[in-house]
């Protein structure tokens, strides 16, 4: 489109709603568009109103009519929720028994604005098939189970199922049930700012692209599900079993709605690859990143390789101009490096080949530019370490035995020690939306990662183990570890960035006490994050301590992992 002969004259609508300074490009502002919105333009902004409601319980109303006194605001929101587009038309789910909360519960819990702890009756977890208010433009023409799970990807939701459970629940259950509630999009970056999460750009999208909106609505769905199922954990002995059973059926709704989603997704995205140019190479990485994270969020096992390869071809072929956020693609792509990187450090590179999709010297500059807010809290520096590990550690056994790999090794050893955490977390200080972050955690953090780092480093190359007091060092380097996350406390937001150090810490604990300590922080990491590839690190990691219980264990639980039995990607 040709700009106009007069240029604007006036803030976009956007810009002026919010009294930021607009840029006046035409025909869209860029401060919109690099936000991941849309903008509202310069005209004439026309509304809707006095329009009808054909059906539902608003028929006959205008979109300006009041709404009923007797619907509560929480009734409202959970009758909202849709049904599964396979479920219409069956049986409602039978209500859960509930009793009702006392005097000296209330008030104690402190939750999200938009949620009242009152009395109430019962809820069917079944939900309604017909919205109760006028639907987002944006998402009108969808399913309304694609509004839900979108809408469930985008901000704070506590699912329908914990209603039933809140008058059977103490206090200190409950608070862990709210918080457990959290959506997709603050699991991807380290701290959800308002308008700094890219990631809530990628549902301005879903209108105009199917394939982006099935493969979130199915990772909110799986994520939805998890979520759901969490609680159960917390509830005390002696539970009515029907509240069980109800939950778990919404869970399986959930997880059948994300099958559905992801089965659509993967028959569209085979239509994509075919003509990038026309779909747009960010709108298919996205996706393909997001088919990883189904993975991650069902079980982190054997699914995300294939679609990490693919991934990766994908960026072998992307080009700079076919960019529209460049934001958005730099979270996407550091994502999907720091998935690279990770998946590679416990696969024999045989079945993981991931030199041919992307260039290594790629890698610093694209981490660099998401680190602040990237959701692993680890410095770029220390992931391109492991990366050189290993590759190191994936030589053959003969060309591994020597001295230039023990000397590289050695080297990437020094140079993991020597690097500066204090200044790598003060960095911060350059960004002005990180300025409230707490500097403490993330230095605790990031020291967790570099030593991990080393650790790994030590068990990874079997030139190593030759070394001068190899075990005290590595007992050492796992004694730090330990301080470090003992740190970084349950509610802190990087508590959720320390699953693979913690991981780590736990593959070299021999101590049944150390042991336990991991085990029970990585149950709390599957609270704060209800992620599947928590639960398969926990297996993996009772597998690791078995081989020493049995003395099976004939080298080095990296090289364990290597198995491809294993195959698991800890992130």
């Amino acid at each position: 489109m040709s700009p106009p002969a007069n240029p604007p004259t006036e803030r976009c609508h956007n810009c002026r709603r919010q009294r930021l300074r607009c840029d006046r490009s035409y025909p869209q502002c860029n401060k919109c568009i690099n936000a991941g919105k849309e903008c509202l333009g310069y005209g004439k902004l026309y509304r809707w109103t006095g329009a009808v409601a054909s059906r539902g319980k608003l028929a006959g109303r205008t979109s300006s009519a009041p709404v009923d006194a007797s619907v509560s605001p929480e009734s409202a929101f959970v009758a909202a929720e849709p049904a599964s587009s396979e479920a219409e038309g069956s049986e409602p789910v039978t209500p859960l028994n509930t009793r009702s909360q006392t005097s000296s519960d209330r008030g104690l819990v402190q939750v999200e604005e938009d949620v009242q702890l009152v009395p109430r009756p019962a809820m069917p977890l079944g939900w309604h098939d017909r919205p109760r208010f006028l639907a987002d433009p944006l998402y009108q023409d969808m399913p309304h189970s694609s509004r839900h799970y979108l809408s469930y990807c985008k901000s704070p939701h506590v699912p329908s199922a914990f209603y039933s459970l809140w008058g059977q629940m103490e206090v200190m259950q409950l608070t862990v049930a709210l918080q457990v509630a959290t959506r997709l999009c603050r699991d991807l970056v380290s701290h959800d700012f308002p308008d700094r999460n890219p990631f809530r750009g990628l549902l301005a999208l879903t209108g105009t692209h199917p394939l982006l909106q099935h493969i979130i609505v199915a990772a909110s769905a799986a994520h939805m599900a998890n979520s759901i199922r969490t609680p159960l954990a917390f509830l005390p002995r002696g539970l009515d079993d029907g509240a069980s059973i109800g939950v778990e059926l919404a869970a399986q709704r959930a997880l059948k709605d994300s099958w559905i989603a992801k089965s659509k997704a993967l028959t569209l995205m085979q239509v994509a690859v075919e003509d990038i140019e026309k779909t747009g190479g960010d709108v298919i990485l996205a996706a393909a990143l997001f088919f990883i994270n189904i993975e991650l969020i069902e079980s982190g096992k054997h699914g995300w390789k294939a679609h990490l390869e693919g991934a990766g071809r994908i960026m072998s072929v992307l080009k700079p101009t076919m960019v529209a956020d460049s934001t958005l693609r730099d979270y996407v792509l550091s994502d999907c490096f720091i998935y690279f990187i990770l998946g590679g450090a416990f696969m024999p590179e045989a079945s993981f080949d991931n030199e041919s999709c992307f260039q290594p010297e790629q890698m610093p500059l694209i981490l660099q530019r998401a680190a602040a807010n990237s959701y692993l809290c680890c410095p770029p520096e220390i992931l391109t370490i492991i990366h050189s590990a290993s590759r190191l550690s994936n030589l053959m056994p003969e060309a591994a035995a020597s001295e230039k790999v023990q000397e590289a090794a050695i080297a990437l050893l020094r140079e993991a020690q020597a690097f500066d955490i204090n200044g790598w977390a003060h960095d911060l200080d350059n960004w002005a939306c990180m300025q409230d972050v707490s500097i403490q955690s993330r230095t605790h953090a990031g020291s967790a990662h570099r030593l991990a780092a080393c650790l790994y480093i030590l068990q990874a190359i079997p030139s190593l183990k030759e070394m001068k007091y190899h075990d005290e060092v590595a007992e050492q380097l796992s004694r730090d570890i330990f301080g470090h996350l003992a740190s970084v406390p349950d509610e802190d937001p990087n508590f959720k960035a320390t699953s693979w150090p913690t991981f780590i810490a736990g593959a070299q604990s021999t101590d049944r006490a150390k042991q336990e300590w991991i085990m029970h922080r990585l149950q709390r990491l599957v609270v704060c994050c209800p992620w599947g590839f928590l639960y398969s690190a926990m297996d993996t990691l009772r597998q690791i301590w078995d081989l020493d219980k049995q003395g099976k264990k004939t080298k080095s639980w990296v090289q364990a992992l290597k198995d491809p039995e294993m195959n698991v990607l800890i992130v």
